[in-house]
């Protein structure tokens, strides 16, 4: 769990588009984005969607609204929902490559 909150905020911290950078760079945020979601890189795409839709459901900003949490919750969350949404595409984007 400690792992994939570290891989969830050095993901943010990187930028998820992958534009302009490196191959090695690029290999960095993908295991990152894997990280972020909590699977491995031979996770099927079963698996990481599985994991990916689990994510959103607990940090979706809908949700939290909901329950009557302050705003600036709310915008971490909506930040978070960000970050699994583009960790997902990370993934989704290499896999259409291989």
């Amino acid at each position: 769990l400690i792992v994939m909150i570290q891989a969830q905020q050095q993901f943010h911290r990187a930028g998820a588009s992958g534009q302009g950078r490196s191959a090695q760079a690029s290999a960095l945020s993908l295991k990152q984005a894997y990280q972020s979601l909590g699977v491995d890189e031979s996770a099927s795409d079963k698996d990481v969607k599985r994991a990916y839709r689990k994510l959103m459901a607990q940090h979706h900003p809908d949700k939290l609204v909901a329950k009557g949490l302050p705003e600036h919750m709310i915008k971490m969350a909506t930040e978070k929902t960000q970050d699994i949404k583009s960790a997902y595409e990370t993934i989704m984007e290499s896999r259409k490559g291989n």
